[in-house]
């Protein structure tokens, strides 16, 4: 499930900025973005974050921006420099690059700057901890409005499962009786035949009748969904569960669509199964 959170911190030293982003995702992906000063606590802000985010890709990242000269300036790395320009010369000619521009392309290698490391010390772990968790209240916050905005989508989708399949029960008398019709007309057919078997017609008859009758899938549907209704409503979130019951409901609208034999029903089934898909999807994004 999406979501969103940032917490800042700031003093005359510098400013710590924590920010957490999160995309919908079957499973939990955790990546972190941390600059070197905070680097060794990424297990354990990966530990805080797998204990409050169940599901989704979540992107972690830390910012520190230091103030009043705090730090020394990169110096370079001359051998490291050689060694780049050399190599870049040996590929690229002269008229292809010329030495102002491979300058440039070098010092845009890694580790061409060499940095004195003097802010581990000052980075408070406590304080880091803390602005984690500000921000994790602050995505739960935005995953929970998320959350309500799914319910609601996932509600009013399977309302309009059932509401097609309140039409479906109107039109199905209707098509009892076209079948039967088509009966009738196949009896009349037969009793004027000298070829008839009357044993073997009552046979497939009553086979034909059993295949087309879809009262026992209404029935199945109406029920399922209902059940949605009802875990959908839980207050523990309940998304795999979700997930199988649509799984059902989608056997009982293929069955239906596949006994039909109605034009009028068929369509019925089709917008079921648009809905069904929209539900579907939404349920990837419930814990």
């Amino acid at each position: 499930m999406t979501g969103y959170g940032h917490a800042k911190f700031e003093n005359d030293q510098m400013s710590i900025d924590v920010e957490i982003k999160s995309l919908n995702s079957k499973f939990l992906d955790i990546s972190t973005k941390l600059p070197k000063e905070v680097a060794a606590f990424e297990n354990e802000i990966k530990k805080i974050l797998t204990e409050k985010i169940v599901r989704g890709k979540v992107n972690f990242s830390v910012e520190i921006a230091l103030k009043n000269g705090i730090g020394s300036a990169g110096t370079l790395n001359q051998s490291l420099f050689n060694h780049y320009k050399n190599e870049l010369r040996s590929v690229v000619s002269e008229q292809e690059l010329s030495d102002t521009d491979l300058v440039k392309e070098v010092l845009r290698m890694p580790d061409i700057l060499e940095f004195t490391d003097t802010t581990n010390d000052q980075v408070d772990r406590d304080q880091l901890f803390s602005l984690t968790g500000e921000a994790l209240v602050e995505c739960e916050k935005f995953r929970i409005q998320e959350g309500q905005a799914a319910e609601s989508a996932l509600a009013t989708f399977a309302k309009h499962i059932d509401e097609k399949l309140a039409l479906i029960k109107q039109k199905d008398p209707e098509r009892i009786e076209a079948i039967k019709d088509r009966i009738n007309e196949s009896l009349s057919e037969l009793a004027a035949s000298d070829k008839s078997d009357p044993n073997r017609f009552e046979q497939e008859l009553i086979y034909y009748i059993e295949k087309l009758d879809i009262a026992e899938e209404i029935i199945r549907l109406q029920n399922h969904i209902a059940y949605f209704h009802e875990t959908l409503a839980e207050k523990e979130s309940q998304g795999k569960k979700l997930g199988f019951i649509s799984q059902e409901m989608g056997r009982e609208i293929n069955t239906i669509g596949s006994k039909a034999n109605n034009s009028d029903i068929q369509k019925l089934v089709v917008d079921m199964k648009d809905e069904l898909e929209k539900i579907k999807e939404q349920v990837l994004n419930v814990v």
